[in-house]
């Protein structure tokens, strides 16, 4: 990810007319939701080495396919002759991060099945294009990986995550395109790629998304985030609201994940704590002194630095119920997004503690507060020798099901269902997503501190718009943790 100053830039408007939200979704035979499947590219700045172990706490929740080191316009590894590296931190890091996962691997199992094993995670990691900003010139170990992945047999969609540049993605379709292309299955191939292949981009890292993968794969869908991830980076200060600060200051981060949380979390880097990243020294945010040289003036020492490339994954996140890996236009934890001529773009949402109708930030600051506070259970989880020494989340659920239909004017009763694993107590609330709503207007909801949530579509309610409501449920534990319930409510004619 880069380091540069917060640049927010306008998503497009128009209707992708290629782009269906339900090739989002996959489902198993039975009808159960499978786990996502997932390739992360990383150009191994120092928010996304903290993005991998908050990932690696999560590993359970993906079906990983492939870790990928590449290059950025930021980072490069240079080739040993004529290119000189550029900020590079070096090849090891991903292994020394997954040695470290091993050490909380027995731990992190008490807690939730699922979680890879280090050995299966080592096999992931292969090397891209790393010698210079946008190298395609030649196939690599990293390139092959994906192109192998979306040539597979196994169902998609694959999630292919660009934490730094998409030029090992781009040289991976190029080694597809140079294999079948004039061949009697080139019209079956891209018929594949375009009905797998999903592309979360992280900012403009490279050349290659603009000049080689859109134009030459144009049906690839690509959720573009331009602005939401700054929030969740290294200028979130002017971006957050203020009532969520504190999951990001220095007490609350040496509280939850700096101090005795284990030797992966050790590695996890914060604003002024003296560690720099080897390789990007340049990157001064590290420094101990704040100045507006250092660019970390009003950060305190182990300030939260920046995960900027975890809303990449989180988007994914579907344990927590708000169902976001659907429909990009749902948001949740990674953001929301809007349809674009290519998959889906940056939006906003009504931020409530400044007024502002069309903060940009909005959409993924709205999250702040839960996001760490879970990830501050799942560090707990890494430290703790079993179960009951660490909180859980509740489970939330909704008897008339979560994806309902009703008339103008009908009433809609809904009931929420809450337990939680460690015998907490939980709270209810429900409240509306106008964002995410295609009903352009509120309905009033009754009693929504309450399991039980009644409305009355409204009388001007068009056929086919949408009603979100989400059940929140919290526990009482330490920390609060939230599990929600999205309903959407189609209205019929």
């Amino acid at each position: 990810m880069v380091a540069l100053t917060a640049a927010v830039l306008p998503a497009a408007a128009q209707a992708a007319p290629n782009v269906s939200a339900s090739t989002l979704s996959t489902t198993t035979g039975s009808g159960h939701q499978q786990k996502p499947r997932v390739i992360l590219t990383t150009d191994g700045e120092v928010d996304d080495m903290d993005s991998f172990i908050r990932y690696l706490y999560y590993a359970n929740e993906f079906d990983t396919a492939g870790i990928v080191l590449t290059s950025s316009r930021f980072h490069w590894a240079g080739d040993g002759d004529t290119v000189k590296p550029y900020r590079w931190t070096g090849t090891k890091w991903v292994n020394d991060y997954i040695d470290r996962y091993a050490k909380i691997y027995p731990n992190l199992r008490k807690h939730a099945a699922g979680y890879p094993s280090p050995d299966h995670l080592r096999s992931l990691y292969k090397i891209g294009n790393i010698s210079n900003v946008s190298d395609t010139a030649a196939p690599t170990a990293g390139s092959d990986l994906i192109k192998k992945a979306i040539l597979d047999n196994k169902p998609g969609p694959l999630y292919v995550q660009a934490w730094g540049g998409l030029n090992t993605v781009a040289r991976a379709l190029k080694s597809i395109e140079a294999e079948y292309s004039g061949t009697k299955k080139w019209d079956a191939i891209q018929r594949k790629v375009n009905s797998k292949l999903v592309l979360y981009n992280i900012l403009e890292q490279d050349a290659t998304l603009k000049d080689y993968i859109k134009p030459s794969w144009p049906g690839v869908k690509v959720i573009d985030n331009q602005s939401q991830f700054w929030s969740f980076a290294y200028a979130w200060k002017p971006t957050v609201p203020q009532p969520f600060q504190y999951t990001l200051r220095s007490s609350y981060m040496e509280d939850n994940f700096l101090n005795g949380h284990g030797p992966l979390l050790k590695q996890y880097r914060t604003y002024r704590d003296g560690n720099p990243t080897p390789g990007d020294d340049e990157n001064l945010r590290w420094r101990p002194e704040a100045s507006e040289e250092n660019e970390n003036a009003g950060y305190d020492v182990h300030d939260f630095i920046s995960e900027g490339d975890s809303p990449a994954f989180l988007h994914l996140l579907e344990f927590n119920g708000l169902r976001s890996s659907e429909d990009p236009t749902f948001g949740g934890w990674g953001g929301r997004f809007t349809p674009n001529a290519s998959g889906w773009g940056d939006t906003s949402d009504a931020n409530p503690y400044t007024g502002n109708q069309t903060d940009r930030s909005y959409p993924q600051t709205r999250w702040v507060e839960d996001i760490q506070n879970d990830f501050a259970a799942r560090a707990d989880w890494g430290r703790a020798s079993s179960y009951a020494d660490a909180n859980h989340a509740p489970k939330a659920s909704v008897k008339q099901g979560t994806n309902l239909k009703a008339k103008p004017g009908s009433k809609v009763a809904l009931r929420g269902i809450a337990s939680d694993p460690d015998g907490d107590r939980v709270s209810y609330k429900w409240w509306q997503y106008t964002d995410a709503d295609t009903y352009p207007g509120e309905v009033p909801l009754n009693h929504t501190d309450r399991p039980n949530v009644a409305f009355t579509v409204p009388a001007d309610a068009t056929p086919g718009s949408t009603i979100h409501l989400i059940l929140e449920v919290r526990d009482d534990g330490s920390p609060a943790l939230k599990h929600y319930q999205r309903v959407v409510v189609t209205v019929t004619g």
